[in-house]
């Protein structure tokens, strides 16, 4: 597992920003789910009081620009994500906010050196399974009336595609349907369906709530589709697998014909929404 969650492969996936705003915007346009899901994640909590905030995996802050008009008109946001290269569109993001901004790439480690109880508010959208370990470092650093609001995956998502790596690489090894992919080995680590257990030590209030979603490519849309998949394509294939072009050939001959067969392609994109009050160390919780 540590391999899968090296942060060097991490960041081959992820550093060429311009192709994951690109495939944002491609989640949003073949979405059945149109609202936007970091806008849903801040309805109904108050957070007029917060003046520090902290996003973590921040990424290129679309979390942090959902917080416009939200937040303390003083509010400053801190950005944590290791890859250097979002640091631009992070702090462009905070200008379209309203608020200060301020940029770290040194790892999410950095926690662990900022004092307890600093943070009004911490937000992470898409990246806590990544690094599910920093859970009690987020309650330590927040105020006893801060907020933390996360948004992940269900364990189902992309279960399509899931199931049809695995009879391909069925035909490759003999552990192909019955090994777990990258993409569900991080996903346990903190998903919609176990995330709450995961929190409920070091939070004493938790709200969860579902945000059902379907990405769905018509036949004549293939192309984005494939452009989503080979974005994606490390979380699902090994690197050796991902390199063996028989492998590729037959995934992508397969994603072809169920798309000729159906003349679509739909896949699971359900995620849940925590939010979380009220703090503690873990040992006084029940």
């Amino acid at each position: 597992m540590s391999d899968i969650l090296d942060k060097k492969k991490i960041r081959k996936v992820f550093r060429n920003v311009q192709k994951h705003l690109s495939i944002a915007q491609l989640i949003r346009r073949f979405s059945t789910n149109k609202e936007d899901i970091r806008k849903a994640a801040l309805n109904g909590v108050n957070l007029s009081r917060c003046r520090s905030v902290l996003e973590l995996g921040c990424a290129f802050g679309a979390f942090t620009e959902a917080l416009r008009n939200k937040l303390h008109d003083g509010a400053t946001i801190t950005g944590v994500d290791i890859i250097s290269e979002y640091k631009p569109f992070f702090l462009d993001a905070c200008r379209r906010a309203g608020y200060e901004g301020t940029f770290l790439s040194s790892g999410i480690e950095k926690i662990k050196k900022i004092p307890s109880g600093f943070f009004d508010l911490v937000i992470c959208s898409y990246a806590l399974y990544f690094f599910p370990e920093i859970i009690p470092e987020i309650a330590r650093i927040m105020k006893p009336s801060g907020f933390f609001i996360t948004i992940t995956h269900s364990s189902n998502d992309m279960r399509e595609i899931v199931d049809i790596v695995k009879r391909i690489l069925g035909r490759h090894h003999a552990s192909g349907t019955n090994r777990s992919l990258p993409i569900e080995i991080i996903f346990d680590q903190f998903s919609a369906e176990n995330g709450e257990s995961l929190l409920q030590p070091f939070f004493k209030t938790i709200e969860a709530i579902d945000f059902k979603n379907t990405l769905v490519f018509q036949s004549q849309e293939i192309r984005y589709f494939m452009d989503y998949f080979q974005f994606k394509k490390s979380f699902f294939l090994s690197e050796q697998d991902a390199n063996n072009q028989t492998i590729i050939r037959q995934l992508f001959k397969e994603l072809q014909e169920t798309l000729s067969k159906n003349q679509m392609v739909s896949m699971c994109k359900d995620d849940r929404i925590f939010i979380c009050s009220q703090p503690s160390t873990g040992k006084d919780s029940p």
